[in-house]
């Protein structure tokens, strides 16, 4: 049996290299779980940059996290295993929220993902990980994340009382690893291989 794994996430995920371009798909951090896990498991990557948990962004069409996830889970179905990562658009300066709204948004993913759904599916183990801390922003995403690095600090906190709460799996990223120094959001490829890693010992022997 196949199993499906659903990567579920902003640009972090998608794989943005720091301040322009994306990353060969064998860097991208997905694509590494995949390769630790070998060819019985589907790990798809639907990372998109700028997606919120479920803020309409006024600038970027179509990035509400919780508008579309039931339509990916459809579309993937049976997911066995949902992976979410969000919270870092979140804190950009023209949304005004901070870790707490961000982790409660990704209680209304969890909700969402629980969900009957027409095709009998049955809902999908959840991973939650709390993403890194932001350092200095620079370059183009400066503005954007003025006044983030702090609210980052204590989404730790927050989403592992979420996860804890919905009897999530829950992994703290910034435990392990943290942002590219070029632009103080995104991650270098040395990143992507250690959250892979990360993520790959904490479902080795569940799935």
């Amino acid at each position: 049996m196949m199993t499906t794994i659903l990567c579920y996430g902003d640009s972090l995920t998608w794989g943005s290299v720091p301040n322009g371009g994306r990353y060969p798909k064998h860097l991208r951090w997905p694509s590494q779980l995949n390769e630790r896990l070998g060819k019985h498991h589907q790990v798809i990557n639907l990372g998109l940059p700028g997606r919120t948990t479920l803020w309409n962004d006024p600038f970027l069409e179509g990035r509400n996290g919780l508008a579309y996830l039931q339509a990916a889970l459809e579309t993937f179905g049976p997911v066995d295993i949902l992976i979410i990562m969000l919270g870092t658009n979140d804190l950009k300066r023209h949304f005004n929220v901070g870790a707490y709204e961000a982790a409660k948004g990704i209680e209304k993913l969890i909700e969402k993902s629980k969900m009957p759904n027409t095709h009998g599916f049955p809902s999908p183990i959840l991973l939650i990980i709390a993403p890194p801390n932001i350092l200095s922003p620079n370059g183009a995403v400066a503005e954007s994340f003025d006044g983030a690095v702090e609210k980052s600090q204590h989404f730790h906190q927050y989403y592992q009382d979420v996860a804890v709460h919905n009897k999530c799996l829950f992994l703290n990223s910034a435990g392990i690893l943290q942002p590219s120094e070029i632009d103080g959001v995104h991650l270098d490829a040395q990143a992507n291989e250690q959250l892979a890693e990360a993520v790959f010992s904490l479902l080795k022997g569940k799935v």
